[in-house]
């Protein structure tokens, strides 16, 4: 055989090694992905339970406390809307 021939069989097996490398880790990328989503979708359900929680306390609060709870709720929404935007994918840079 030729050198030449050797040389293009080893550069075919590296080349299909190497797709099946990258199909492997594009496969296991989107088994992460669907786990950090999953973990996203989660917190956030947890966050909204603990806004419906935080309106009813906001709504029944008297006049001079409901200004401790509302700073509490704009935080959490603060959270709800970072993880929302993780989900949809969406910078959260708002330095611009």
């Amino acid at each position: 055989m030729s050198e030449r021939l050797d040389y293009v069989r080893q550069l075919e097996t590296q080349i299909t090694t190497t797709k099946a490398t990258l199909a492997k880790l594009k496969a296991e990328k989107k088994e992460a992905m669907v786990a950090v989503q999953h973990e996203e979708i989660e917190n956030l359900e947890k966050y909204l339970d603990q806004a419906d929680v935080n309106l009813k306390d906001l709504s029944a609060s008297a006049e001079d406390a409901w200004h401790e709870l509302k700073a509490s709720l704009e935080q959490l929404m603060g959270n709800i809307s970072t993880s929302l935007k993780r989900l949809l994918g969406e910078s959260d840079d708002t330095s611009k």
